[in-house]
């Protein structure tokens, strides 16, 4: 009986490992985003003050993820999801309550703020440029990013 119990234990514990690895717990979903040279999202996807979350495939087929929000006083700001500090860990970001949130050291960052960083924790910025109404990001910046994945 004690032999059914511990194999049980285990099959259960792998279980939530590959649910675990198949979509860690906290990381948000990104929206998938095509392009050959610009990637564009139109300014109006942006909710003021709320972070979301992007990725593109590149040739390789590496996910790239970044993120942008606009902030109260309308500007756009861009990171890549992955922190100066922390991005060995491959944990990237999540969103609470208007905020950027390390998900390893637990730093929060503004909107305003998400790319000034705290400590060595730091969004990497991600250049991008307001134009026509719409975001817009380079895939060869994107690419430059590519070791954070």
């Amino acid at each position: 009986m004690r032999i059914r119990l511990i194999a049980a234990a285990i099959i259960a514990a792998l279980v939530v490992l590959a649910l675990f690895f198949i979509n860690p717990a906290g990381r948000p979903r990104c929206t998938e985003l095509d392009g050959a040279e610009t990637l564009s999202v139109p300014l109006d996807a942006l909710a003021i003050g709320t972070p979301k979350f992007f990725c593109f495939h590149d040739h390789r087929g590496e996910k790239l993820r970044f993120v942008l929000a606009r902030g109260t006083d309308g500007k756009v700001g861009a990171a890549f999801d992955a922190c100066r500090q922390c991005y060995k860990y491959r944990e990237g970001f999540t969103a609470a309550d208007g905020n950027l949130v390390c998900r390893l050291c637990g730093n929060r960052y503004p909107v305003e703020q998400m790319t000034t960083g705290k400590a060595s924790c730091a969004p990497v910025a991600l250049g991008a440029e307001v134009k026509d109404g719409a975001v817009k990001v380079r895939v060869s910046e994107l690419k430059n990013g590519a070791s954070l994945f």
